[in-house]
């Protein structure tokens, strides 16, 4: 025996009686809700953007004003050190004028000392007369000032004997700093009686220089 098919529903009909001007009304306002949040939200967005560059501004022109003054800083110290770099220079200046004016520095006991180291012990240095080369603004090594001439004179001696002058003037040439020395003359003396006296020609290097105001080689 065969059964006829029923039609079963879970839920109860619903039938939508809102007229069609209705149903587009609130089809309006949903759209309308949704473009006024995302004209908000795109207003909120460039806000955001606004506040982010102005803060952005306000951090640079810290930076700016921070790097204005350190530099102003910069320029107060390199001013204040223009006095300082000046000061150098004008010492330098006048460190340099020094060392040409006093170039030809020595000692004149030291020159007499060594002269008399070379003489018997009969015989006395009574007189000299040297001129002095060119000013050395440098320290000189021991071979350039060996090199160059540094006092050019004459020596005189006196003797109550006759003497050896060539071998004296032999006997200058080993004394330190002296470049050469030659005899010249030989004459009774005119203030001592039964005495003589001796002219040698003698040069001194610039070993003799008391270097005391040159300044180092290579330096300033």
């Amino acid at each position: 025996m065969s059964r006829a098919a029923t039609l079963s529903y879970n839920a109860a009909p619903r039938v939508n009686l809102l007229p069609a001007s209705e149903r587009a009304r609130r089809e309006r306002d949903r759209l309308a809700g949704r473009w006024l949040w995302a004209v908000f939200g795109a207003l909120v967005i460039a806000a955001l953007l606004v506040a982010g560059a102005w803060a952005w501004n306000q951090l640079a022109q810290q930076e700016l004003a921070a790097e204005q003054q350190r530099t102003q800083q910069l320029v107060t110290e390199i001013a204040a050190l223009s006095e300082v770099s000046s000061a150098i220079a004008t010492e330098q200046d006048l460190s340099g004028y020094l060392a040409e004016a006093m170039g030809s520095d020595l000692a004149w006991g030291d020159v007499r000392t060594k002269i008399e180291s070379a003489l018997p012990a009969d015989v006395s240095l009574i007189g000299f007369s040297f001129v002095p080369g060119a000013p050395s603004t440098t320290v000189l090594g021991e071979e350039d000032a060996a090199g160059t001439v540094g006092l050019t004179g004459t020596i005189t001696l006196d003797s109550p004997n006759t003497i050896d002058i060539a071998s004296i003037s032999r006997q200058l040439r080993t004394v330190g700093a002296v470049a050469s020395s030659d005899s010249n003359a030989i004459a009774e003396s005119s203030t001592t009686e039964g005495h003589f006296t001796y002219t040698i020609d003698v040069v001194f290097d610039q070993g003799i220089y008391s270097g005391r105001f040159a300044a180092e080689e290579g330096g300033q």
